[in-house]
């Protein structure tokens, strides 16, 4: 089952390295159909990932990426990040029984919440790792 995870560009303090997203990963369709709805930008947009990583998990499944010219990694400004978590916990705390699994989805997203937040307080760039 894959996993969502939040990359910062520099270490922040008071953030952890290990912040789940398992539960939101498992809501990713529901939750990019919310955002769409309530104007923010998906979760899901915010993916990116290093050519490093790309060619490391290729590897791992025995693929060779030597002739293949990887993207460049995304930065995307926490501020945006911080706006679609938000806007997602506020509905679902509005509307608890949306999904089966909400009061996971909001504790993830609360501790997103306080990651973006930090980030933004000092202007650290983000993407989301889908992790495999």
């Amino acid at each position: 089952m894959p996993e969502f995870l939040i990359v910062l560009h520099r270490k922040v303090a008071d953030v952890s390295d290990d912040v789940p997203g398992k539960e939101i990963a498992k809501a990713e369709i529901f939750l990019a159909r919310l955002a769409r709805k309530l104007g923010v930008v998906s979760l899901t947009d915010f993916k990116s990932q290093s050519p490093a990583v790309t060619d490391a998990l290729a590897g791992l499944n025995g693929i060779d990426l030597s002739d293949v010219k990887l993207e460049k990694e995304t930065w995307y400004a926490p501020l945006q990040g911080l706006q679609t978590v938000t806007a997602l916990r506020d509905h679902l705390h509005s509307h608890p029984a949306t999904l089966p699994n909400t009061k996971e989805v909001l504790g993830e997203l609360d501790q997103w919440s306080h990651v973006l937040t930090q980030a933004t307080k000092e202007g650290v760039p983000w993407h989301l790792l889908v992790a495999i």
